[in-house]
């Protein structure tokens, strides 16, 4: 099976909100599944879809710290020493479509699950709904998360327009430190493993995992246009609610 791969480094957090938009246009003509992976310069914060803004995002917007609202819904994730993807995808693929999320969120974590192999780090899949801060996404797991003792270690979230699918998700690679809030609920990946851990490893051991766990053959993905970059910049998106 082929899919698209394309890894766009770091970049600010508006273009990393519009590119994803943009690929699910790709995908709805294209029909093929486009696996990124991408990180934020500078450090940022991702809000969801339907999150309300408070007053500490506020505040960490006058300390640099941008904030931008994603597609996809759940709760605020902090993108400081972590890594994040994206998969975008028909809701009929064979191979991780489904009729609703969480078909979809069963079979992706396949693929996470290989990887986690690869890395050496005893997971679990979670399988209902934690408790938690209602504002930070790692203060508590969700339906087929991974957690490492009881502690969340990746958080996703997905949005279906029509047919076509886009999951983001994020790996806490090291613990995220100050001006950012203290996510008591989260585990790094270097703190499971208890070794430094780099963000090439993580990459890698993802993109295998997915190719071992589906059998996906990965090709360069193409120039695009129409990224709405100006309407994730906006006021008008990121203070909607």
């Amino acid at each position: 099976m082929n899919w698209f791969f394309i890894d766009t480094g770091f970049m600010d957090p508006y273009f990393n909100m519009a590119f994803d938009e943009a690929l699910m246009d790709f995908v709805r003509e294209r029909g093929v599944p486009v696996l990124r992976f991408f990180n934020f310069s500078p450090e940022a914060i991702t809000i969801g879809f339907h999150q309300r803004v408070g007053e500490w995002l506020i505040s960490l917007k006058e300390k640099g710290i941008p904030f931008v609202r994603r597609p996809t819904g759940g709760r605020a994730v902090i993108h400081s020493g972590d890594f994040t993807y994206s998969i975008t995808f028909t809701r009929d693929d064979p191979l991780i479509g489904g009729e609703t999320v969480l078909d979809s969120y069963k079979k992706i974590a396949q693929g996470f699950k290989r990887a986690f192999d690869i890395l050496g780090v005893q997971v679990d899949i979670v399988r209902g709904r934690g408790q938690g801060d209602d504002q930070l996404c790692f203060s508590a797991p969700s339906w087929y998360e991974f957690t490492h003792k009881g502690r969340k270690l990746i958080g996703s979230a997905q949005v279906r327009r029509g047919n076509v699918a886009l999951q983001q998700g994020t790996l806490m690679i090291k613990r995220p430190g100050e001006p950012f809030p203290e996510v008591k609920g989260m585990v790094s990946l270097s703190e499971a493993l208890g070794r430094h851990v780099t963000l090439d490893e993580v990459k890698e051991a993802v993109k295998n995992g997915f190719s071992e766990a589906f059998g996906i053959n990965f090709m360069p993905f193409p120039d695009i246009d129409n990224i709405p970059y100006e309407k994730y910049r906006s006021d008008e998106w990121n203070f909607k609610r």
